[in-house]
């Protein structure tokens, strides 16, 4: 008897757990829905789930006369295609204790008039570039900004999975912090991120050392070893051409390539 009651209660959990896999399937599936996801090419690669959950941006780079740029993240309707456009919405979300971005002064907002026809899914389509327009206003010489974004029920789709809801970016207008500038970066190959120290690198290489430039060198570990080594060389050369004033970021620190 106690056997027979073990295996009725296996049953039973088992079909309790096949009931909330299908009510979770369901869950996404019954209706036309939207979520942000990675790059397409990372689309079934589980580690890249959560890929280009913040954007960091800067204007550093470009001419004076650029007043605008346009960033993308990669977004997905969830429950199948359909034979019409359909149109999707996009919202701000306000981050307590963070300096937010303005909408109209920062980037423009998405129920702008200009991008009325900007933000659909295409016919026949699951996937689509949600960009974001951002602004150079005179205020990110000094500051970085930051811009939550969220997917906004409309009449076409209803939010998808609550974790892939929303992206983040980081805007300014001076040398900024790449995203593969990570713990990793920082323990193994550059050190501790600093303005200072990343306006020594671009000035000394005459490379960007921008996003771009990480995911090109992080592709191949000679060329990490070799500016790894560039880098030290040139700090050393800087110093000694500097007696008793070595090179020291922007909170008095010593810079230092490890």
């Amino acid at each position: 008897m106690p056997a027979m009651k073990k295996i009725l209660t296996l049953a039973v959990l088992t079909a309790a757990l096949a009931a909330c896999k299908k009510d979770q399937y369901y869950l996404y599936n019954d209706i036309a829905r939207l979520q942000f996801g990675p790059p397409i090419a990372q689309l079934y690669y589980n580690l890249a789930d959560m890929a280009d959950t913040l954007k960091p941006y800067t204007f550093y780079y470009e001419p004076d006369a650029v007043g605008q740029d346009t960033v993308n993240f990669d977004i997905y309707a969830i429950g199948g295609t359909s034979g019409e456009d359909r149109p999707y919405e996009l919202e701000q979300v306000m981050m307590e204790g963070e300096e937010n971005a303005v909408a109209g002064v920062h980037y423009k907002a998405f129920s702008d008039v200009s991008l009325k026809n900007t933000y659909v899914i295409k016919a026949g389509e699951v996937h689509a570039y949600a960009p974001v327009i951002v602004l150079r206003d005179a205020s990110l010489k000094n500051k970085t900004v930051k811009l939550q974004l969220r997917v906004k029920a409309n009449g076409q789709f209803q939010p998808g999975e609550i974790r892939k809801l929303w992206r983040k970016m980081e805007l300014t207008d001076r040398l900024s912090q790449p995203a593969a500038w990570n713990n990793s970066a920082t323990q193994y190959y550059w050190g501790k991120y600093s303005r200072v120290k990343h306006s020594f690198m671009v000035e000394q290489t005459g490379e960007k050392w921008d996003q771009e430039f990480f995911n090109e060198i992080n592709a191949d570990y000679a060329l990490i070893s070799f500016w790894r080594l560039k880098l030290r060389t040139l700090l050393t050369d800087y110093n000694n051409a500097h007696p008793g004033e070595p090179l020291t970021d922007e909170s008095g620190e010593t810079v230092v390539f490890p």
